[in-house]
C-alpha cells in the first residue's frame, strides 16, 4: 500500500511536465533516458515506458496508483472470497493479478508486450529461486539476444511475486531458452537506482556521451518508510523466531534502500546537490 504515495508522486510530476511544457500530452518517459523499478515500481516502469505502438507511452502516471488502489481493494477482500493466509488465497491473489496484468500489456492485435516493448531502457528486477541469486529483466539484453527477452505481463508478476501474498513464477523467455523461478523484485535489489546509474555509465551503445555521473540527473523515488519507532533491549530480548519476522524484513528493506541512498549520495560528490533527487516519504 505504501506504493501508492509513490504513484501519487509519479502522477503529481507528470502533470508539472505537462504544465511546464505547454504540452497536454507530456509523459515521463519523454524526459526520462531510463527507468528501473523494483516490485510495485517495477510494474510502474513498464506502465508508464511499455508501448503499443513503439511512439507513445501505454499508460499515463495518474493510471499507476489508481491500478494499485484497485488491485488493494480486490486483494484485501480475499481474492475469490476465500480466507486470507491460505494457499487457497494466495493462488485466488495470484490469479487475479495475472487476468489484470494480462489485459494491460498487450499491443493493439492482442499480443503479449516484451521487454522489446518498451519506449526507452528499462531494469526491472526479481530474485531468481532456481539460480539462487538476483536477475535483471533488462531490454538492452532483450535486444541483444531473445533469450533475455520476456513478456511484460510476466516481468511484471516476478518482480511483484511477493512470498505469502502471490505465488512465484515460473517463466521462460520468448525463445525458451532462458528459465526464472522468480519472487519479489524487493528481495534482491530493493532499491534499484544503483543498477540504473551503472547501466547508464558502462552503456555507450545507448549513452555515448556520458562521461561520468555529472552528466546524469537521478530522481529516485522510495517507497514510504513505516516510522513504528524503536526497540529496547528488555523488549526483544526474549523474542523468538516469529516475533523477528516482521522486524526483519522491515530491517532489511529499508535498510538495504537507505545504504544505496547512502553510497550514491557519496558517489556524485559536488554534484549530489544538483544531480541527485531522493524522494521518501516517512509516516
Amino acid at each position: 500500500m505504501r506504493n501508492i504515495i509513490s504513484g501519487k508522486a509519479l502522477a503529481y510530476m507528470e502533470q508539472a511536465l505537462k504544465q511546464k511544457s505547454g504540452d497536454p500530452d507530456a509523459r515521463i518517459a519523454d524526459y526520462f533516458d531510463v527507468a528501473a523499478g523494483a516490485g510495485v515500481g517495477g510494474i510502474f516502469t513498464a506502465m508508464l515506458f511499455g508501448t503499443k505502438d513503439h511512439s507513445r507511452p501505454l499508460m499515463k502516471a495518474d493510471d499507476t496508483w489508481r491500478f494499485l488502489g484497485g488491485m488493494l481493494k480486490r486483494l484485501l477482500k480475499g481474492g475469490s472470497g476465500r480466507d486470507n493466509g491460505s494457499s487457497s488465497s494466495t493462488r485466488a491473489n495470484t490469479g487475479y493479478l495475472e487476468k489484470l496484468l494480462k489485459e494491460k500489456f498487450v499491443n493493439k492485435n492482442g499480443r503479449p508486450l516484451t521487454l522489446k516493448d518498451t519506449i526507452k531502457p528499462v531494469l526491472i528486477p526479481c530474485y531468481d529461486l532456481s539460480s539462487t541469486g538476483a536477475f535483471l529483466f533488462s531490454r538492452a539484453d532483450a535486444l541483444e539476444k531473445d533469450g533475455f527477452d520476456f513478456r511484460l505481463w510476466e516481468v511484471c508478476r516476478a518482480t511483484s511475486a511477493e512470498p505469502g501474498i502471490f505465488e512465484p513464477v515460473c517463466m521462460r523467455s520468448i525463445d525458451g531458452s532462458t528459465r526464472c523461478v522468480a519472487v519479489d523484485g524487493g528481495l534482491a535489489m530493493g532499491n534499484p537506482t544503483a543498477a540504473a546509474i551503472t547501466h547508464v555509465l558502462h552503456n555507450k551503445q545507448e549513452f555515448p556521451f556520458v562521461r561520468g555521473v555529472e552528466d546524469i540527473l537521478v530522481l529516485s523515488i522510495g517507497t514510504s518508510q513505516l516510522l513504528e519507532g524503536g526497540y529496547e533491549h528488555e523488549e526483544v530480548r526474549a523474542w523468538k523466531p516469529k516475533h523477528w519476522a516482521r522486524p526483519m524484513a522491515r530491517i532489511a528493506s529499508d535498510g538495504y534502500a537507505d545504504m544505496v541512498d547512502h553510497s550514491i549520495a557519496k558517489a556524485f560528490g559536488q554534484w549530489r546537490s544538483t544531480n541527485y533527487i531522493r524522494l521518501q516519504v516517512f509516516y
